[in-house]
């Protein structure tokens, strides 16, 4: 599961690398945001904190766009038998955006792509030989929705909302900012 966790990054990555050259500089865009989960529980602990998410996406026409995303939420830490668990979650995903609406400048989408999810979990405490740390990852689909509603040329607030269907089962809302980046040229 972990190299196939890998080969799914490293395409995700490359496929953002190969359609973001200078001959796709104006069709493409970086940005971030905050993303809030609703988590899950595995091993006792249960997920879902704030993240932070950085996004490129590749605009294919004025229908379709491609994106990649990596998102590290922040850790968090509950009592755990004699010690603390400290858990941090991260995803990577790759969605395509295919736009239903367009109205000056807000613009209404759906999104689907595929997700790998990775869990760190450490445990501090008296009894470390018996509760060992552990990490695990997961592949998922998602589906959603989402919203873009531009500001200027060059800046654009965005909202969405998906479902990761999985091993690791959570909704996730984030909102945040992107920009063109034309002005590499």
């Amino acid at each position: 599961m972990k190299k196939l966790s890998l080969i799914f990054i490293f395409f995700s990555f490359i496929v953002i690398i190969k359609t973001s050259g200078q001959s796709y500089a104006k069709s493409t865009r970086l940005g971030g945001g905050i993303s809030f989960a609703t988590g899950f529980d595995y091993h006792d602990i249960h997920t879902g904190n704030r993240g932070i998410r950085i996004i490129g996406i590749r605009n294919f026409n004025e229908s379709f766009h491609l994106s990649a995303a990596v998102t590290f939420f922040l850790p968090e830490k509950e009592d755990f038998y004699d010690g603390t668990r400290s858990s941090t979650l991260w995803m990577v995903d790759m969605e395509g955006q295919y736009f239903l609406y367009s109205r000056d400048e807000f613009l209404l989408y759906v999104l689907g792509g595929l997700s790998t999810t990775g869990l760190i979990s450490n445990y501090k405490g008296e009894s470390s030989d018996l509760y060992l740390d552990y990490s695990d990852q997961g592949i998922g689909l998602n589906l959603g929705a989402g919203a873009n509603l531009s500001f200027n040329k060059s800046v654009v607030f965005f909202a969405e909302m998906k479902y990761v269907a999985g091993k690791y089962n959570q909704l996730i809302v984030t909102v945040g900012i992107i920009m063109n980046i034309d002005w590499f040229n």
